[in-house]
């Protein structure tokens, strides 16, 4: 079961949750952005090795890096501090060493944004070239998590805005998912009511607590789509962050609103978000992302839309389309983006 630590500081508690697993060295990764000591105080005692991850993505021939790296001693735990593409990076390593019945190490994440919700599910994301790829297994479940609300105060206005968009996106699609349980669903609603309550307030004027709040958004996020995976919103928009370089949140966003439309989903999911129908739920959330200075059009990202639709329709993908209320209808969704976005 996942131990989730929560609180200011709480990456403190880092190096005495590897010691206690009976590790004595630690291979750490971490973002650009993110400053680590050469040895870092709260993993004293500790045998520490770092690797910085580059880019956006998490891509084959940087797994095989980091994996090198990490195999140089392979009795560490390891332990990824930053945002979705890093904890994602790590759980590569941890794939690789699966397939290759190699033992798996010890395994702690303190996430650097309120977003991707990665610390809590047993997924991660990569890319061969410009396809997107789905890793999957148990073990890539990360046995502690540290909401550290600190690690999230140097965030950029925008980079707040766009993992945040990504906490409500999940929520949502896992909310309507057709593999929605009772438990799924009591996750998504708690990240729901935490995102609305806390994040503009997070984006514009960002206090303690509402950091506190958007990091455990995400977690809830995370836990609801571990069970349930995401719909359409997600399925369409890693065509646009493979191909245009849209932030992952940015572009799922785009989508989300258009979905409530698609879908039609019911009164319950609509009151959660304090409208009372689709069409209100749509406005709704554009206007959030307006507030929050994101983008609701595709001329907006600079993208030709009639240039990029049938692309764009050929490319979406299927798994996660799968899990959607609605099925896959080309027609019926070019027709709303023409329409819409």
């Amino acid at each position: 079961m996942q131990q989730v630590i929560q609180g200011e500081n709480s990456l403190l508690q880092a190096g005495e949750a590897i010691r206690k697993a009976g590790f004595t060295s630690v291979f750490v990764i971490t973002g650009e952005h993110f400053h680590l000591d050469e040895q870092p105080v709260f993993l004293e005692e500790l045998s520490a090795r770092s690797y910085k991850k580059r880019g956006a993505n998490v891509e084959e021939q940087e797994i095989l890096s980091a994996l090198t790296e990490f195999n140089k001693e392979p009795g560490s735990a390891l332990l990824a501090i930053g945002g979705g593409s890093v904890i994602d990076l790590a759980k590569a390593i941890i794939y690789k060493r699966v397939q290759s019945s190699l033992p798996v190490p010890f395994f702690i994440v303190s996430p650097t944004t309120a977003g991707s919700g990665s610390e809590a599910t047993h997924f991660a994301v990569v890319y061969q070239g410009k396809k997107k790829i789905s890793l999957v297994h148990q073990q890539l479940l990360p046995q502690v998590v540290l909401l550290d609300p600190g690690l999230t105060y140097s965030l950029p206005v925008y980079q707040t805005a766009v993992s945040g968009m990504d906490v409500l996106a999940q929520a949502i699609e896992s909310y309507w998912n057709k593999n929605a349980t009772v438990e799924s669903k009591g996750y998504a609603s708690d990240a729901i009511h935490l995102w609305r309550e806390s994040f503009l307030k997070t984006v514009h004027s960002p206090s303690r607590e509402d950091r506190e709040k958007m990091l455990l958004a995400a977690h809830k996020a995370g836990n609801a789509i571990n069970i349930t995976r995401t719909t359409g919103p997600h399925a369409l928009s890693y065509f646009l962050t493979a191909n245009h370089s849209i932030p992952h949140g940015q572009a799922v966003a785009l989508f989300l609103p258009l979905f409530f439309i698609y879908n039609s989903p019911g009164n319950e999911l609509c009151s959660l978000l304090g409208v009372n129908d689709s069409s209100a739920a749509k406005e709704m959330i554009q206007q959030v992302m307006l507030d929050a200075g994101l983008k609701t059009t595709l001329a907006e990202l600079g993208i030709n839309k009639s240039a990029i639709i049938e692309a764009l329709l050929d490319e979406v993908n299927e798994e996660r389309f799968a899990n959607n209320p609605v099925a896959f209808d080309r027609g019926r969704l070019r027709e709303l983006i023409m329409q819409y976005l």
